[in-house]
Parts: structure tokens; C-alpha cells; sequence
């Protein structure tokens, strides 16, 4: 009950006790006026409610982050007794705020045509559609509500891909450990060929250099080109909500920039997902990004690992690995020291802070990362990248 309609009864009810109280018929008019406009109220809100019709038009199911979505609403009703403006209740594509309420002015029985804009701030999967309906009086003493009826459209909000500049990458990149990091894939050997300066000596073909009196050695296939390992940091983040979000989406769009201007240059991209529901992505042309944007549209930032941890596990896969890309909120010494141990191990790495941070710490472990050739790169959730 509104504090509107409790003041109405209960100045209704004083003048029906003072009539009780006194006998004048004043009174007893007065209080039997308020009680009719009452039920009129409520028949008319009622009619109105029972008697209304919305029709939604123009949701795409797809939109880019940031986009606004221009849908478009007709509204009539059949109720003769005046009311109120019919509210609508819109659940919209986003986390943060997931309901709006517009207020509509129909006719009885004649269509009025409104247009609503609906901005999508944060990625995900949604529900677009009207909820519920409100009906009041012309007074606003009663207010009735329904469910609309109306079928939720899915709405998908991806995440932006912004440009990026790739890295440059080779199968036998340089590094202190550049021996085991060959161009040259030791399980397919494709030919033999007579010993030449400076072939080493685990290449010699022994049996067949014992029958043919000669040093021969065999001649391997190229390793396929080397890929780029994304590595986003997937645990949660300590903030308000809106905020937490904000930092989500740009991590996720930092890792989508590397990962299409990695595809674009010609190298694979690989990108483990390690939140509760953990998974893979892969892919080795720019056509492939379409499968990044939906994974990264769906995650959940809820991983049961630290980012320290997550990082070390990558570290046992790098043999076949050219590049790395460490996406995170979270810059720490630990993090940092990975990032430069992956550096120093003949990786080309990368490191995208996501943070608007200009604490001498955080900026003491960028300048060490950067004096150990790992490229820093610092992105403002709230603005442009630094």
C-alpha cells in the first residue's frame, strides 16, 4: 500500500467516524464520495491493466558492447474510464541494472507507438523483453500490476575486439635455451643428406653411414609455425560491481586485440579458459576469432586458481610455443616474475595491465619487466589504453 492511498483511507475513515460520531449527513456524504472515487479507481486501473497490449519490435539478437539497441513498443488499451500512464517494466542487457521502467499514454482502443533506447554496457547473455505491466489511476490511488505474457528475446552483448599490433614470432626464437626450441620438428624426418660444416652430430644417420662409408645425416620437416598462448586472468575481482565488470570486459577485450592481431599475422592462437567450466580455444586464421568472441562473450571470472598458479602451468607447455600473452588486473612480483622467466626462456612475451594504477610499485615491476625485453602494456578499464 502507498503512503498515497494510507492517507486517502485514512481521512476517509476520520469522516466516516465523525459522521458515526455526530449524525451529520455531511460527513456521511463526504465519506461515501471517497469510498466511490476509491472503487472507480480501482475498476479503472483494473480495466486498464486486464485490457492492455504491448508489442515489442526492433531487438537484434547480437550487439557489440557499448552498442544501444532501439527497440520499439506499441501499446492500446480498451479501458473507457481514465487512467494513469501504463508503466512498463523492460528486463535490459545488462548486470548491473537488469530492469528499467518507461511510463506510456495510450487511448482507449488506439495504438500509440514509442520508441526506447536500451544501452548494453557489459558483455554477456540476456533477456530483452517487458516483464510486467502497472496500471494506475488517473489519482494515483491504486496501482495494479500483472505479468506481461510477453516471451523474452535472447539478446547476446560481445565484447569489443579493439586493433592491436602483433608480435613477431619464429619457430627458433632467441633465447638462452634456443637449443630446445628448434624451427625443425625432430619426430618427422623427411630425407638424408651427406654431413656439410656445422650439422651436428645427434643429426648423423649411423647405420646408414656405416653401409655407405659416408656421414649422412637425416633432414627433418619444418615445425608448424609457432603459436601464441593468451593467458587471461580469469579470478575474481575485488570491487564494486559496475566496476568489477568494467575490468572483466577489458580483459577480455585486451585478449581478443592480441588474439586478432596474432591470427591476422599468421600465427595460431591458443587461449585457456580457466574458470569453473574450463576450456580451450584454438584457432589459426582471422576467421577463427568469431569463436574467441563468443567464449569470451559467456566466461565467468570465478577461477578456483590463482593467476601464479595458472601461470606456472603454462610454463610446461612452452616448447612449441612462440609467444605469450599475460592478461591481468592483478600485478604482482610473483606475476611478474613468471612473465620474465617465460621472457628469459626464449618466449616472446607480452604483459597487458589492466589497471588505471599509477602507484610507484606497480610501476617499478613494469620498468623490470621491460628492462628483461618483455613489452608492458597498461589499459585504463575507464579510458583509452596508456
Amino acid at each position: 500500500m502507498s503512503m498515497h492511498l494510507a492517507a486517502y483511507l485514512i481521512f476517509a475513515l476520520a469522516m466516516l467516524a465523525c459522521g458515526l460520531s455526530t449524525g451529520a449527513q455531511a460527513y456521511y456524504l463526504v465519506a461515501l464520495a471517497l469510498f466511490a472515487l476509491l472503487i472507480l479507481s480501482l475498476i479503472s486501473a483494473a480495466w486498464a491493466l486486464f485490457t492492455v497490449r504491448v508489442e515489442m519490435k526492433g531487438v537484434k539478437p547480437r550487439v557489440e558492447r557499448g552498442e544501444t539497441l532501439m527497440t520499439i513498443f506499441t501499446v492500446r488499451h480498451k479501458s473507457l474510464l481514465p487512467v494513469s500512464a501504463v508503466r512498463l517494466r523492460l528486463s535490459v542487457p545488462s548486470a548491473f541494472q537488469p530492469f528499467q521502467e518507461i511510463s506510456v499514454s495510450a487511448p482507449p482502443f488506439a495504438g500509440k507507438v514509442y520508441r526506447h533506447r536500451i544501452v548494453c554496457p557489459h558483455r554477456g547473455s540476456f533477456e530483452a523483453g517487458v516483464t510486467r505491466v502497472f496500471a494506475s489511476d488517473l489519482f494515483g490511488l491504486v496501482t495494479l500490476s500483472r505479468k506481461s505474457g510477453m516471451r523474452l528475446l535472447r539478446v547476446e552483448v560481445t565484447p569489443r575486439v579493439p586493433q592491436d599490433t602483433p608480435m613477431a614470432l619464429k619457430a627458433g626464437d632467441i633465447g638462452p635455451e634456443f637449443l630446445s626450441r628448434s624451427d625443425e620438428d625432430t619426430a618427422s624426418p623427411s630425407d638424408v643428406r651427406k654431413w656439410q660444416e656445422g650439422d651436428p652430430l645427434k643429426k648423423v644417420h649411423w647405420k646408414l653411414t656405416m653401409r655407405k662409408r659416408e656421414i649422412m645425416v637425416r633432414v627433418y620437416e619444418e615445425s608448424a609455425r609457432p603459436d601464441t598462448l593468451v593467458i587471461p586472468d580469469l579470478t575474481s575481482v575485488s570491487a564494486t560491481t559496475d566496476q568489477a565488470l568494467s575490468i572483466e570486459d577489458a580483459v577480455c577485450e585486451a585478449c581478443l586485440g592480441a588474439a586478432k592481431a596474432q591470427l591476422e599475422a599468421g600465427y595460431p592462437v591458443r587461449m585457456p579458459l580457466t574458470s569453473q567450466s574450463p576450456a580451450e580455444i584454438t584457432g589459426q586464421f582471422p576467421q577463427d576469432l568469431h569463436s574467441f568472441v563468443d567464449a569470451l562473450m559467456r566466461v565467468k571470472f570465478d577461477s578456483p586458481y590463482e593467476y601464479e598458479q595458472v601461470l606456472t602451468l603454462m610454463q610446461r607447455r612452452m616448447s612449441r610455443t612462440g609467444g605469450a600473452v599475460v592478461v591481468t588486473p592483478h600485478l604482482t612480483s610473483r606475476i611478474a616474475d613468471l612473465a620474465a622467466r617465460m621472457q628469459q626462456s626464449g618466449v616472446n612475451t607480452r604483459v597487458i595491465w589492466i589497471s588505471d594504477s599509477s602507484l610507484d610499485p606497480s610501476l617499478e615491476m613494469v620498468e623490470r619487466l621491460r628492462m628483461e625485453n618483455v613489452r608492458v602494456d597498461r589499459v585504463d578499464p575507464w579510458g583509452p589504453a596508456a
